[in-house]
């Protein structure tokens, strides 16, 4: 199995550098990332950062950059579209809305994340 893995790394690799099949490589990999395997990640990160913002703030408030730097790194981990305008809409345009964010992120209702 990791010979196989090593082979695909080495193709990755290859790819990367012939030019034009590499740019359109590079596009796809982004594609899939941002669509279908960002889910995941998003998840881990969410559940990172969420906890952050109660410290960050009782420590600097709601206008420090810190906050806003948080709640917009929360912004871009949902998808692309309606689910992001809703996101925005509710937990970060609302003074208050970053307090109604749940622990967990498969408690975020429907149509605001993933």
């Amino acid at each position: 199995m990791k010979l196989i893995d090593r082979k695909v790394k080495i193709m990755k690799g290859s790819l990367r550098n012939t030019g034009l099949l590499g740019k359109v490589y590079s596009a796809g990999d982004f594609l899939y990332k941002e669509f279908f395997k960002k889910k995941e990640d998003a998840e881990e990160q969410y559940k990172n950062l969420q906890p952050l913002l109660k410290i960050t703030f009782g420590q600097s408030g709601r206008d420090s950059k810190e906050f806003i730097g948080l709640l917009q790194a929360l912004l871009s981990l949902t998808p692309i579209g309606a689910k992001r305008r809703n996101f925005k809409r509710r937990y970060i345009d609302d003074k208050d809305g970053w307090r109604k964010l749940p622990l967990e992120p498969a408690e975020i209702p429907y149509g605001h994340w993933w």
